[in-house]
């Protein structure tokens, strides 16, 4: 009787110890689960590894950059020419006014500005998008002469040209795709540009006798130019965000921007650039 006593005893003080241990285990995988947070609750992929650096939400800084732009002028007088020769074959037959009377022209300088942007991450994985403004001063002008006399034209033709632009300001709107590497985030992105510009365009269109007289018969100079107007293109480049310390980043990029035709003048921009900025 009394060992019997004994061993029912045990066993009840062995199953205590098992209820006390799932209890104790319960209480902390239910600890686990909170730590995790709501969002992990609802299914979210966003997952931070501890300690790790986090990109996503919003963010604002500002550059400084320098630029190398180049201008190719070689159809901004076609209109010009064209209308001056608009009663003339030259015009149509001899194709005068697509001389390429000026060519491409290089020039740099520095911009100043900032950027806004907002950036979604899952896991390493990183989406966003960015608007970016730049200001700056990058003029070009072209200068020069063609005269030819046309196979089967009694007539010599000269066209003498002049062309300037001026870019003052430009903006960017970019999707970004990017990798979070630790305190580093290499991007790539692209988008859509638009500057403004200033653009002036002048010909001289001559025609003379080569086999009569040199002195020009009829003389016609024509002038178009706008200011302050606007320039739209395409834009995309590298770059790399680095967090420095809690939310304060630096970033290094490189961005390469192309015009359409303004005034029929084609345009680009090559940029390197440094910022900072905070993320929020």
């Amino acid at each position: 009787m009394i060992a019997a006593g004994l061993n029912k005893k045990g066993r009840v003080m062995r199953l205590r110890s098992l209820l006390c241990g799932l209890a104790i285990f319960g209480m902390a995988e239910g600890a686990r689960a909170a730590d995790l947070g709501e969002a992990f609750l609802r299914g979210s992929t966003v997952i931070a590894q501890p300690g790790g650096t986090r990109w996503d939400g919003f963010y604002v800084g500002g550059h400084v950059g320098a630029n190398w732009s180049g201008a190719d002028f070689g159809e901004a007088t076609k209109d010009l020419v064209g209308f001056s020769l608009r009663e003339s074959a030259l015009a149509n037959v001899a194709g005068v006014p697509l001389w390429n009377v000026l060519g491409k022209y290089d020039t740099s300088g520095s911009s100043l500005g900032g950027f806004v942007g907002y950036n979604t991450q899952w896991d390493g994985a990183i989406v966003g998008v960015e608007l970016s403004y730049s200001r700056t001063k990058l003029a070009l002008a072209a200068a020069d002469s063609i005269a030819l006399n046309p196979n089967g034209f009694p007539d010599g033709v000269i066209v003498d040209a002049s062309a300037s632009t001026r870019i003052t300001d430009y903006g960017t709107a970019r999707v970004r795709g990017g990798w979070a590497a630790g305190i580093f985030m290499p991007y790539g992105f692209v988008g859509v540009a638009v500057a403004r510009a200033d653009a002036n365009v002048t010909t001289t269109t001559s025609l003379y006798r080569p086999l009569t007289a040199i002195v020009p018969y009829f003389v016609d100079t024509r002038t178009q130019g706008k200011t302050g107007d606007f320039a739209y293109g395409y834009t995309a480049g590298l770059g790399m965000d680095i967090c420095v310390y809690g939310n304060f980043f630096v970033r290094g990029e490189y961005e390469y921007v192309q015009f359409g035709a303004f005034n029929d003048i084609k345009l680009h921009i090559h940029t390197a650039r440094v910022g900072a900025g905070l993320k929020f």
